[in-house]
């Protein structure tokens, strides 16, 4: 279990009245030398943050999808040389914030729901306007007149003292610094190539999923009026926008994995209904890797109504046909077929499971199964 990570006494004691006054946003990357105290001490409790989020063990070690999301980042903000960091969060919760040091996090749940890579484009950009602008900095007095101390906020097993949380926008900024943050990040999504109409589609499809799987979480990209808002931002924004790049192509093969860990993530905590919304569409369906159809077969398994366990045999039987060298189909087929009474049906998806996962933790209790046969 992560000690809770606490600010710093500095920031709690301070008390400027500069930072009510306007702020300029950053021109380039920052030298942390030229920061003031306040902001220093901002930049610390971040750094405190990064920290306490590699030793949480929540990062997604995949350097393959580190490079792909900090490229797109580079590519939006390339006068910051970098300095906009992009981390990957093993977390179903859909929600990317910024950080006041220029850390971005963005979570495997939020990469598994969106389409492409000018929707992530999208979130990054936003994203990526709040350290720019130096929205945190900006808010810092107001929430230290808020009762956020006491608050304890736990992110992704992270256990945070409310100020660090509330100055990073994973709470949501004020109207003013969300909507600013609009328009600076879609200037950039232009600037770098890519389609500004996928803007506004990039939160009609959250709250599309949040309405139907009925989603309630604090975060800023569960919070329906903030995401209605961004949806009217970007509208508004888009109406007569020229043709850009999508990147549907570019974005299914590198968030590949990220789906999968989702969907297992999802089965294992008996989130059938959200795995029957997504992979029951056929165009959602097409997003994803071949091996989906396990995923939903298992949903259908465990929802079990009438007809379900004809529909999860046929879901099995078709991610065999898709990616044949996937082995928890055969097994999960085959117990469907030996509970079912049909054990010869059962003895060849056994034994080509254990042949593909021979090292399967239950490959005794599969074994038991097959000398029940008489295989």
């Amino acid at each position: 279990m992560m000690r809770p990570l606490f600010l710093s006494a500095a920031l709690i004691l301070s008390a400027t009245s500069t930072l009510a006054e306007e702020v300029s946003p950053w021109q380039q990357a920052v030298n942390p030398e030229n920061l003031t105290r306040d902001e220093k001490n901002l930049w610390a409790d971040a750094d405190g943050f990064d920290k306490a989020m590699v030793r949480s063990g929540k990062l997604r070690k995949d350097p393959a999808l580190t490079a792909y999301v900090q490229g797109i980042m580079d590519r939006l903000y390339p006068d910051f040389g970098g300095e906009l960091q992009v981390h990957a969060i093993n977390s179903g919760q859909l929600n990317a914030f910024a950080l006041p040091n220029g850390s971005v996090y963005i979570n495997t749940g939020l990469l598994a729901r969106l389409q492409n890579e000018a929707q992530l484009a999208t979130v990054l950009a936003h994203e990526g306007a709040h350290f720019v602008n130096r929205h945190s900095f900006q808010q810092s007095e107001q929430v230290k007149s808020m009762s956020t101390l006491a608050l304890v906020v736990g992110m992704a097993g992270v256990p945070l003292v409310g100020d660090i949380v509330a100055l990073s926008s994973m709470m949501g900024f004020s109207r003013e610094h969300e909507t600013e943050a609009d328009n600076i990040g879609y200037k950039r999504l232009v600037a770098a190539g890519y389609s500004a109409k996928e803007a506004p589609k990039t939160f009609e499809h959250l709250i599309a999923d949040i309405k139907a799987l009925e989603i309630e979480e604090p975060f800023f990209f569960a919070s329906h009026p903030k995401l209605q808002e961004r949806v009217d931002n970007f509208r508004e924004l888009s109406k007569d926008a020229a043709d850009g790049e999508i990147g549907y192509e570019s974005y299914v093969p590198a968030i590949r994995n990220v789906r999968l860990f989702t969907l297992q993530e999802d089965l294992e905590a008996y989130r059938f209904k959200q795995l029957i919304l997504v992979l029951s569409d056929a165009d959602r369906r097409r997003e994803y890797p071949p091996e989906a159809g396990y995923f939903l077969g298992e949903a259908y398994r465990l929802r079990n109504k009438e007809g379900d366990l004809e529909l999860a045999a046929g879901e099995y039987t078709l991610s065999i046909e898709l990616a044949p060298g996937f082995a928890p189909p055969y097994r999960s087929l085959g117990l469907l077929h030996y509970k079912q009474g049909e054990k010869t049906l059962a003895v060849p998806l056994f034994k080509r499971y254990l042949e593909l996962a021979p090292a399967a933790p239950d490959r005794e209790y599969v074994e038991t199964y097959l000398k029940d046969i008489g295989s």
